[in-house]
């Protein structure tokens, strides 16, 4: 593939560091500041990968659809325009892929969520709460991973009405820490009278979020449409979902 990459902060690096190994050519990096290269058709890269923050991701999906650059983005942040950039996806014909999270064993703790959640809301007794750690340079708050791991709860448990920072009635809690030196922690934990369930994953280093952008970029370059990572990971991946 020959990659744009958008944002050369430490995700960047990790991305084009990776992509060099796996035999990839880097067409362009693009960061904050910096002019967008001109493209012909003969050097247009396959697919872009973005990771930077939530206040310029719009403009940067924007403008890779408008060249006919299938786009694969992990910032998280931008959930109030996530529709616009879906209509304008469509409008394009264009190619979008988003990922609250590229870590292939964040997403297999999704689907572990899933399952476990699904299964617990039979029994009125179990409360969720999820909890999240990074580091003290995350803009969002809570993080996208943790917004995502919500959003599978309330679709399986109905006792919650939505999620919350704060203790509310009838709001999925969600705590988020900010704190030096954490790649990313997440935790939900399902509490009843009787026992305590917790389900935790630990991301070690960003290498697990590179490769899985790589494996989504590669995927995404014959696609057309605006995808999320959680619905077409086990296509990606080739694993079966039964």
């Amino acid at each position: 593939m020959k990659i744009l990459i958008i944002g050369y902060g430490k995700m960047g690096k990790m991305v084009e560091a990776m992509a060099v190994q796996q035999g990839h050519t880097i067409a362009a990096v693009v960061d904050a500041g910096d002019f967008w290269p001109r493209f012909d058709e003969n050097s247009l890269p396959d697919v872009a990968i973005e990771f930077t923050q939530p206040d310029s991701v719009v403009d940067n999906l924007r403008h890779c659809v408008e060249m006919g650059i299938p786009v694969v983005t992990g910032t998280t942040g931008w959930d109030n325009r996530k529709a616009e950039i879906q209509s304008f996806c469509k409008q394009k014909n264009g190619s979008v892929l988003f990922a609250s999270n590229f870590s292939i064993g964040v997403n297999m703790w999704f689907r572990m969520l899933k399952t476990v959640a699904a299964d617990l809301a039979r029994f009125e007794e179990y409360s969720a709460q999820i909890e999240e750690t990074h580091h003290i340079n995350k803009v969002d708050k809570p993080s996208g991973t943790a917004i995502t791991a919500a959003e599978i709860l309330l679709s399986k448990m109905k006792k919650y009405s939505g999620w919350s920072l704060k203790n509310e009635e009838d709001k999925l809690l969600i705590i988020a820490h900010r704190k030096q030196n954490v790649t990313g922690t997440h935790s939900v934990k399902f509490t009843s009278a009787s026992d305590e369930i917790e389900l935790i994953h630990k991301a070690e280093n960003r290498e697990g979020f590179a490769k899985g952008a790589l494996q989504a970029a590669l995927w995404l370059c014959d696609k057309k449409g605006f995808f999320h990572y959680a619905d077409v990971f086990g296509e990606i991946f080739s694993i079966d979902n039964k």
